[in-house]
């Protein structure tokens, strides 16, 4: 069997222990066991009982003590939902949809530059994972495009430090400053083969990249765990 039908059950009952819901219902392949293969995520919809927003926050923590740490994650919201897709450490990955019943009461959002980059990185690794999945299933290009999303997102990164350092978000002229993945390429050793010249080039960008945020986050002191060991292990996960 594999993981994802234990895993719904986990999840449903862990997630109606600390939300108020109507119903939690599953979706997707999940319902069809044939259809489901070692890249499959497990879709949940829950229906909230009021208005009040879920505390993200406090959501995946109790994910990570129930099944395994948060490798990434991004929010999708709307006013009548809130969708959460991540990827455990373990390659596990589910997309909640929590679903208001009415226009969710709005709360005052963090608009720091900490905020906003902890939001970017964990979106990075989140693409990251869902990367190895499409080249899992042999897309190459959703793989690519999502690669080279990577690689955006750390020079966003770099543009929201250069703000804070400087005090503005308006630059008439840079400060010729490096973007050290494009100066200095790395030669990475995948762990795996994908007998694949695009896919392992791809393969190649993801693990230089993910690195290349390890060494940015230690460089800013910023509080996240380092990624590149754990791809390694989902990598092989994956692939072997």
């Amino acid at each position: 069997m594999l993981w994802q039908i234990n895993a719904a059950k986990k999840m449903k009952e862990l997630l109606s222990n600390i939300i108020n819901s109507e119903e939690i219902t599953l979706g997707g392949s999940v319902l069809n066991p044939t259809e489901l293969d070692l890249y499959s995520d497990v879709d949940m919809k829950i229906t909230l009982s009021d208005n009040t927003p879920i505390n993200i926050t406090n959501v995946l923590e109790a994910i990570a003590d129930e099944f395994a740490p948060v490798f990434g994650y991004e929010v999708i919201s709307h006013s009548r939902k809130d969708a959460i897709r991540l990827c455990l450490d373990n390659g596990m990955r589910f997309d909640l949809v929590f679903r208001y019943p009415h226009d969710k009461t709005m709360l005052s959002a963090d608009t720091s530059n900490s905020n906003r980059i902890d939001g970017l990185v964990n979106q990075f690794h989140f693409f990251a994972a869902m990367a190895l999945v499409k080249l899992g299933r042999k897309d190459n290009l959703i793989a690519a495009h999502l690669a080279l999303e990577m690689q955006q997102i750390l020079i966003g990164i770099q543009m929201i430090i250069r703000d804070d350092n400087k005090g503005t978000n308006i630059h008439r002229f840079g400060g010729a400053e490096e973007i050290p993945f494009l100066v200095t390429p790395k030669r990475v050793s995948a762990p795996v083969n994908l007998n694949c010249d695009t896919a392992n080039a791809v393969l190649a960008i993801l693990i230089s990249a993910v690195d290349e945020m390890d060494n940015a986050l230690k460089k800013h002191r910023f509080e996240h765990s380092m990624k590149s060991d754990v791809l390694a292990a989902m990598i092989i996960h994956f692939f072997t």
